[in-house]
């Protein structure tokens, strides 16, 4: 799979700077040093004329990283309250863990049912966390299998000539989008002359896309704007956590509670009003998703990281209304799809050493997302269970699907795929669905950005502008951050960012 563009970052480090005056042969080494850092420490905290009410909306990893950086930096000046309507912290991170049946041959089931990868592990904070945690961490060999339609298996010569035309699509079309004077569609640059057209319409290229562009982004390929889909990477490899990657978020929380924040789970926040005079004040007010009682909040400042999704449902009313320059990039950006379905088994019957499998489809265009991309759960993560996966336009078609379909769809592409493995179908032991569009508090996958948004040369400004604050109110979440959109790592970030805005500001 292609990867975005990797750009160099530089930072400040608070820790590589104290280090540096702890030296041994620094002035301030040893004891001194201690007391320097106590005193800095005390003059913080005197300077706490009163203490700051601080309401966090959504644990998601956002939420839950702004929550973790403000009461582990200053926990005594500031009061954070995280409120979630779900009945657990992760948000679109959820490692769904259930006892497995007796016979099965593991004690559990455990499937990744949204962000799943570490994007990238160099330099990345979210492979920082799991480290710092002590969490299993599994490395992906980047070995994969495609599979046409009817399940034959490319050979290794057929393979390396269609992904070398694939290559060369991309690189020509979006070459020709950079030169045109105005946005186009990703699928108008990949279409523009007649041998791109006909490589466009290709089995395999139909598959690579929808697993490179509408896997990543969300989206389908007439939605996605060419010019501002991409972002900054981190650099490779990229990696998993095997024993939950909700287990991030989780921990951090705790630590974030351990510092003095608090936690209201099942509490679904229906208004946010911001007062006006001398002393303003934020109130946040929702109903308990169990008992319907309703309770407010009263905050100096509020942190809204909840999905673009949500945001664009209007779901919560903001007085004061939201400002043209919020609405219209919540307007302009969008919201992918993507579907998953996990099929665990008492026996393997597809190859194990290889992380993914790619199949086309013999309906094309219209089927490009279907089923296309498989991930073997064995490997790393020790489940003997197959994920597929359903992206942009099939996916949203799904929505009319019964959850028996799905899985009778999914079963029927599956077997197609390996039956030169198995022939006869093997019977699941337990199957999941999962779609994150239907999830009231996520409603889609993540952000993408939209042909078009607003922007300038090489940045999409509107991902900016939904960082901007309303007031007292902040925003957080993977949709404000342009540099790493739709991951979990730019999720983290965002908290972070406005973690310091409070921190600096209130």
């Amino acid at each position: 799979m292609s990867s975005p563009r990797v750009r160099e970052r530089r930072s400040f480090s608070v820790v590589s700077s104290v280090s540096s005056f702890a030296s041994p042969h620094s002035f301030l080494a040893g004891p001194l040093l201690l007391l320097v850092l106590a005193w800095l420490a005390v003059g913080a905290h005197a300077a706490c004329s009163s203490v700051r009410q601080v309401v966090i909306v959504g644990a998601g990893m956002s939420g839950v990283s702004a929550a973790h950086r403000i009461a582990t930096t200053n926990g005594e000046c500031f009061k954070v309250t995280v409120v979630e309507a779900r009945d657990r912290v992760g948000g679109r991170m959820w490692s769904r863990t259930e006892a497995a049946p007796a016979g099965s041959p593991t004690t559990f089931f455990r499937g990744e049912m949204g962000a799943q990868w570490i994007e990238g592990a160099t330099g990345n904070p979210i492979y920082s966390l799991a480290r710092r945690f002590k969490l299993s961490i599994g490395r992906q060999n980047g070995r994969e299998i495609q599979f046409t339609a009817n399940g034959k298996r490319y050979g290794d010569a057929r393979w390396v000539a269609a992904e070398a035309q694939y290559k060369t699509l991309v690189r020509q079309g979006l070459a020709w989008a950079w030169r045109q004077n105005k946005d186009v569609t990703v699928q108008q640059a990949f279409t523009s002359g007649p041998w791109k057209r006909r490589i466009f319409q290709t089995p395999y290229v139909q598959s690579r896309l929808s697993v490179d562009f509408e896997f990543n982004y969300g989206t389908t390929l007439s939605h996605l704007s060419a010019w501002y889909y991409d972002s900054l990477a981190f650099k490779p490899p990229t990696v998993v956590v095997t024993n939950g990657f909700d287990n991030i978020p989780k921990k951090l929380m705790e630590e974030a509670q351990t510092a003095g924040a608090q936690l209201m789970l099942n509490f679904e926040v229906t208004d946010i009003s911001q007062s006006s005079g001398a002393a303003p004040k934020v109130t946040i007010t929702g109903k308990n998703t169990a008992t319907g009682a309703t309770t407010s909040l009263t905050a100096d400042v509020a942190i809204v990281t909840i999905p673009l999704g949500v945001l664009k449902a209007n779901t919560i009313s903001f007085q004061p209304a939201l400002s043209a320059r919020k609405t219209g990039a919540m307007a302009r950006l969008g919201v992918g799809s993507i579907n998953k379905i996990f099929f665990f088994f008492n026996e393997t019957f597809w190859p194990v050493n290889v992380d993914e499998y790619f199949i086309e489809d013999g309906q094309l265009p219209r089927n490009r997302g279907r089923w296309v991309d498989w991930v073997n759960l064995k490997r790393a993560w020790g489940q003997t269970a197959l994920e597929g996966v359903a992206l942009g336009e099939y996916a949203e078609r799904m929505a009319q699907m019964t959850d028996a379909a799905v899985i009778a769809d999914a079963q029927a592409k599956m077997q197609r795929m390996f039956s030169r493995y198995r022939k006869k179908p093997v019977q699941a032991i337990a199957t999941w669905v999962q779609r994150w569009s239907d999830d009231p508090y996520a409603r889609g996958a993540y952000s993408y950005a939209r042909i078009g948004v607003a922007g300038d040369e090489d940045h999409c400004t509107d991902y900016d502008r939904m960082g901007l604050p309303e007031g007292r109110v902040l925003f957080a979440g993977e949709h404000t951050i342009w540099q790493y959109q739709a991951t979990v790592h730019g999720a983290y970030l965002s908290g972070v960012r406005e973690a310091k805005r409070v921190l600096k500001y209130f």
